[in-house]
């Protein structure tokens, strides 16, 4: 299969998600987003769930936060 026809069949998909801000790689951290509203459930502070998935995941604190952002966002 070509990226042609890979892209023209997930091509309204592909624009909802280019709208909407979500970058292609951006499945790597669905656990990391899990895992971060799991520990703020349990009430664990924001900063120290910050430093906690940044360090697990190794991955700065910046990216991280960026991440959560991104992913609290509802879709247009």
């Amino acid at each position: 299969m070509e990226i042609a026809e890979f892209v023209r069949i997930g091509q309204e998909l592909l624009k909802l998600l280019s709208e909407n801000d979500v970058k292609i790689g951006d499945w790597k951290y669905i656990k990391l987003y899990d895992e971060y509203k799991s520990m703020r459930r349990h009430k664990v502070k924001y900063r120290f769930a910050i430093s906690e998935l940044a360090a697990t995941h190794n991955i700065s604190r910046a990216k991280v936060e960026r991440i959560i952002r991104r992913f609290k966002k509802n879709v247009k």
